[in-house]
């Protein structure tokens, strides 16, 4: 097969891997990181290594090529990377020389899709079928002249008359500082009617950053489907966001994350605890996290198996994440749980330090004061006082008795 017969070939291979990859199949190679974020400068040259994973340990070539409106800019000394059943990853390393100018302000992007090559059929022939491709994205941030903020909208669903928890992320793609944004949220019921307004505080936002509102409400509702509207005022300027989401009905909820027994630049076993709040059982629950770092740049994705969850009852869902070439500090991670027809998010803080991984849900706080039927922190004053006093009372009555003789 000639080389232009087989790039043919490959392209309509990778035109069904993309088909099977929206559809969510597992995948057999993995990438780290998924993505590399950069700030526009003009002629900017920088080489990037992602690392290509062997999930399933086999012999297969992997294709790699670039996509995207950045793609004439992305350059690499190979395109065809060989994997032995013993390789467990492979780095790749591309370049890129950003033009002198980018006219359209916002996000630019390069994909580089690393697709596992088919196999040959015995005399030469191409097998054109589904194949396992991963994506390792190359974003460029053109600032926006002035002030200029996206939104990106997370909702924690609760049930009738628990806390619904709206977290608003303001993100200043502009080349000004943002003194004073704050969001306005019209919540809508089923026949577009309007329900109750709430307000969130009110924040600043620095260039190329990004700040984050919560705002909670109590659903006092009946169960079903609202609609969110938000909208954020920022110095005199307007940015809108809106989203669809539930209360009560199908829900499982999760309950919290934890990471036991972890050493740094290990795997790190993420056990998502959850309780289904239906009364009926939920096939195929499987949940997704998304890991990125304070600028926004994600550097991880992983995905749990799939399980059932008993009506009313807690189950517990196991993902995995390599931190090789991860540094301790602070990340963002976007979980999403799938089941039924559903998805529901979480908001996490993720704190990777040497020896252990902590995490906290945004919008739930949950501190323990004292533990029930214990004696809570009075008790530590309580017996050097019943001491003192006990003391007191032998001297007074030594005292007076001395004193009556």
């Amino acid at each position: 097969m000639s080389r232009q017969s087989r790039l043919s070939a490959l392209a309509l291979v990778a035109m069904v891997v993309m088909l099977s990859l929206s559809a969510g199949q597992a995948q057999a190679i993995g990438i780290t990181p998924g993505r590399t974020t950069i700030d526009f400068q003009p002629g900017l040259e920088q080489a990037v290594t992602f690392t290509i994973i062997n999930n399933d340990h086999k012999d297969f070539n992997a294709f790699v090529y670039a996509e995207g409106d950045l793609k004439d800019y992305v350059t690499s000394e190979k395109t065809i990377i060989e994997f032995k059943e013993s390789d467990d990853s492979k780095p790749f390393t591309y370049k890129f020389r950003l033009p002198d100018k980018l006219d359209q302000p916002g996000d630019h992007w390069a994909k580089i899709v690393v697709m596992e090559m088919p196999s040959e059929q015995e005399g030469g022939g191409q097998v054109i079928m589904a194949t396992t491709a991963v994506v390792h994205q190359l974003r460029v941030k053109v600032p926006y002249p002035g002030k200029y903020a996206d939104l990106e909208l997370v909702v924690n669903e609760g049930d009738t008359g628990e806390d619904t928890n709206f977290i608003v992320k303001v993100v200043n793609l502009g080349d000004e500082d943002i003194y004073k944004a704050f969001a306005t949220i019209d919540i809508l019921g089923a026949t577009n009617e309007k329900i109750v307004t709430i307000e969130s505080e009110q924040i600043a936002v620095e260039s190329k950053k990004i700040g984050e509102m919560t705002v909670p409400w109590t659903a006092d509702v009946n169960p079903g489907m609202y609609h969110a509207m938000v909208t954020v005022n920022y110095d005199g300027k307007v940015a809108t966001i809106e989203k669809t989401f539930a209360v009560g009905a199908m829900r499982v909820e999760i309950i919290d994350v934890k990471v036991r027994n972890f050493v740094l630049g290990g795997i790190a076993k993420f056990e998502i605890n959850m309780e289904n709040k239906w009364n009926q059982k939920i096939s195929d629950v499987f949940a997704e996290m998304a890991f990125s770092s304070a600028d926004g740049n994600q550097i991880a994705s992983i995905k749990s198996s799939s399980i059932d969850v008993d009506p009313l009852q807690r189950a517990t869902l196991y993902a995995y994440w390599d931190t090789e070439g991860v540094q301790k500090g602070t990340y963002d991670a976007k979980l999403i749980l799938h089941y039924g027809e559903k998805t529901s998010e979480k908001l996490l803080k993720t704190y990777v330090n040497l020896e252990s991984i902590d995490t906290e849900i945004v919008g739930i706080t949950a501190r323990v004061i004292s533990a029930k039927g214990s004696p809570g922190p009075a008790a530590d004053y309580l017996v050097p006082i019943v001491v003192i006093l006990v003391f007191i009372n032998v001297g007074w009555f030594f005292y007076f008795r001395k004193r009556k003789k």
